[in-house]
């Protein structure tokens, strides 16, 4: 190893000449005032090696040594890209497949055989340190490639490795960290070894990505169903045809246009089904045979319930023989438009079963299948525990309420709130988190429920015309019990609070709601609400008529009065999106009430659109609105109270950046090569894994040769205490000598 010391600041020594005339000066002083020749030149001895410490130290005195390779335990660190773009197939494997394939054949045999220690790190949009088995077992699935930031975090440990081999296909789209990690490498001296994986022309995606249409549709209905596709790095213009089947038998075919480039865009098919029933729509994308072109998904389906408005059905499933039941079908006595069927477990082995349509129907407890719940269009769970619904029968719960659009509501006080139901299939159904802890009875004290600001404008809580809504509600009799749930979920809406006990947040949460998927779910924390009606005090019809109301709102949330669709058009941020609405011819009892409120919020509830419009029956009006940033926007039509009575959701993304650009980037990988006098090649232009390991070990000992390592001299305790120790001898000096 060569040694030499130079200077950063060297141009400070050219102060020493000033310093010197000053010790001059200063000498000349003490000598006139009488002090010893020998006194004055220990003084002057001291304080001048104080300054040319000083001054040595201000000069950054550096020693440069040319230094050998040496450390064999110094690993060699591998980085495996595992972002999405890694997972496409030009052959029958993906390019993570070839990867490690090349890595456990060929790449880490050799650098066993050469006695080099392996690091191995995985890395998309971040990187880690992982063995061989977790290597393996990783899918290649990250949003984003950020090269850039697996380099520097392969340099940040203490022990730098010997080279950095990169094994991926180059398309590094995050770079915020490159110029960092470049400049680490070239000081480091370590080299870069890029090994590019996939095709030099980059791979063509097509795909069905979704199907889309209503839940429930009314008979001799118009009603779309969507597809939305995906395009990613289109290299020709070609066509395809897309086919809707329906029930298994093909309806319709479409031409579809596949332009150059990546795009997301909607196709639709309008339909009208004459009666009553369920129906599955499926949709088959015909990939045209060009070549290079991949069909990752050409398939969807969904199922359309078309059903007549006529008859609402109710099913009350409880744990165990209630008040409830009696005095909810009570309210629903003067309304044949709502029909109630009970179902009441009685032991584990049978049911009681109430109202029923026919001998067969629920004749084994539960529905088993969606096909059996499809014809209750709203079900009630009352009095029920956690080990009353197994998870098969929750799933279906779900499935009804956000693919049928059903509406669900659990009602109880704090034996069916309980903390067993936490993160089960339910609670992720209902608005509600629930508590983690055991609730007793509810409260010490009787209490009056009270309405939420939101509550009291929702027609759904007006039960008598003439009183205001607050006084109607502030007149019913007090109850004693209630369920305890944590807190309401993000979208969800509270309606009723305790008056005066605290929850998390806000006071405790009586009744809430959400949307879910195309249904509505809520819960109803209060034990013993049938005495509401039972009370002297209050007046049977508003029981009876909140009950009707609360049905009809959970029944009508998979319908909506007006049909919401999107034309064919491509989705994309920064467009303009357009709506076609069309108002059913009986939606409305007058058809002068033709007046309608348009409003789209984004992800984050805020408005971007608001129009008002007039919506004529069974005649389409075509707005539009501007999707600046990507995500979920709502569309919701108003009717002329501001009561929202259509809804739907359309989610508009950025192109897949991992698969916009899919060629392998081999011209990034020679630019991190180029920075750190590294090496980089094609896979299939590999050497020999011998030939490999040799140029490897030969870069690695030719940088080491001619890096210069720079290590900082002089600042360190010797030097600061000699300086300390000069300073503090000549005070002492000028105290003994009476000069201080």
């Amino acid at each position: 190893m060569s040694l030499a010391i130079v200077f950063e600041f060297p141009a400070l020594w050219f102060c020493a000449l000033p310093l010197g005339l000053l010790l001059a000066l200063w000498v000349w002083r003490q000598h006139a005032r009488g002090l010893a020749c020998g006194r004055v030149a220990a003084l002057l001895a001291l304080r001048s090696v104080a300054l040319g410490l000083l001054l040595f130290l201000a000069a950054r005195p550096v020693r440069m040594a040319r230094e050998q390779l040496g450390n064999a335990t110094r690993p060699v660190v591998i980085l495996l890209d595992r972002s999405e773009s890694m997972s496409l197939k030009e052959t029958v494997t993906s390019r993570y497949e070839r990867a490690l394939t090349f890595l456990r054949t060929r790449l880490l045999p050799a650098l066993k055989s050469a006695d080099l220690a392996v690091q191995g790190m995985v890395f998309d949009q971040a990187a880690e340190v992982v063995t061989g088995a977790e290597m393996i077992s990783t899918k290649p699935e990250g949003k984003r490639t950020n090269l850039g930031g697996a380099v520097a975090r392969a340099l940040s440990g203490g022990q730098k490795p010997l080279a950095v081999i990169a094994l991926t296909d180059g398309s590094s789209n995050e770079t915020t960290d490159d110029a960092r990690a470049m400049g680490k490498l070239a000081q480091a001296g370590i080299p870069f070894i890029g090994v590019g994986f996939g095709s030099d022309d980059g791979v063509q995606t097509l795909s069905l990505r979704g199907v889309d249409a209503p839940s429930t549709v009314r008979p001799k209905t118009a009603f779309s169903v969507s597809a939305e596709l995906q395009l990613i790095n289109g290299q020709q213009s070609a066509g395809c045809d897309l086919v809707l089947f329906r029930d298994g038998q093909s309806v319709q075919k479409k031409a579809v246009k596949l332009e150059t480039g990546s795009h997301v865009w909607v196709e639709s098919f309008h339909l009208n089904e004459p009666s009553e029933g369920e129906h599955e729509y499926s949709l088959q994308l015909l990939t045209p045979n060009l070549t290079g072109l991949r069909c990752i998904n050409g398939e969807a389906a969904t199922s359309v319930r078309v059903v007549d408005e006529s008859e609402l059905r109710v099913l009350y499933l409880q744990g165990a023989l209630t008040w409830d039941y009696k005095f909810i079908a009570l309210a629903l006595r003067e309304d044949p438009s709502i029909k109630l069927t009970g179902l009441t477990r009685t032991s584990r082995q049978s049911v009681f079963r109430q109202n029923v349509e026919s001998t067969t129907e629920l004749a084994n407890g539960f529905p088993a299948s969606l096909k059996e719940l499809a014809a209750f269009r709203v079900i009630v769970l009352s009095n029920l525990r956690p080990e009353d619904l197994s998870q098969q029968q929750q799933e279906l719960l779900g499935r009804f309420c956000g693919e049928f659009g059903g509406g669900v509501l659990m009602i109880g006080g704090a034996a069916t709130f309980d903390p067993s139901w936490e993160n089960s299939r339910l609670e992720k159904l209902l608005p509600v988190v629930f508590s983690k802890e055991q609730f007793g009875r509810g409260t010490e004290h009787d209490f009056h429920l009270e309405l939420t600001p939101e509550a009291l404008e929702n027609p759904l809580f007006r039960v008598e015309e003439n009183r205001p809504v607050k006084e109607v509600w502030a007149g019913l009799p007090a109850f004693g019990q209630f369920g305890q749930v944590d807190s309401a979920k993000r979208g969800a809406q509270v309606w009723l609070v305790h008056p005066s006990e605290s929850g998390a947040p806000g006071r405790r949460i009586l009744m809430a709601s959400q949307r879910y998927g195309a249904g509505q779910s809520a819960v109803l924390c209060l034990q013993n609400f049938w005495r509401w009606r039972l009370a002297k005090e209050s007046d049977p019809q508003q029981f009876d008529r909140f009950w009707r109301q609360l049905f009809r709102w959970l029944g009508q949330a998979g319908r909506s009065n007006v049909s919401i669709q999107f034309a064919d058009q491509e989705l994309r941020p920064g467009r303009e999106i357009e709506v076609c609405l069309e108002r059913q011819a009986d939606a409305l009892e007058a058809e002068t009430n033709r007046q309608f409120l348009l409003q789209v919020q984004d992800s984050r509830k805020k408005i971007v659109c608001t129009e008002g419009l007039e919506l004529p029956a069974s005649q389409p009006v075509h707005c539009r609105f501007r999707a600046e940033q990507p995500g979920l926007y709502t569309v919701n039509i108003a009717d002329s109270a501001k009561a929202v009575i259509a809804t739907r959701p359309v989610e508009i993304r950025e192109i897949n950046v991992e698969l916009e650009r899919t060629a392998r980037n081999m011209e990034a990988l020679n630019q991190w090569a180029a920075v750190s006098d590294g090496l980089a090649f094609k896979v299939e232009e590999c050497p020999q894994t011998t030939d490999l390991v040799a140029r490897i070990k030969a870069k690695v000992e030719d940088v080491r040769r001619n890096q210069q390592v720079r290590r900082l001299l002089g600042l360190n305790g010797w030097t600061l205490g000699a300086i300390l120790a000069s300073l503090s001898a000549e005070w002492l000096l000028r105290k003994r000598w009476e000069l201080i």
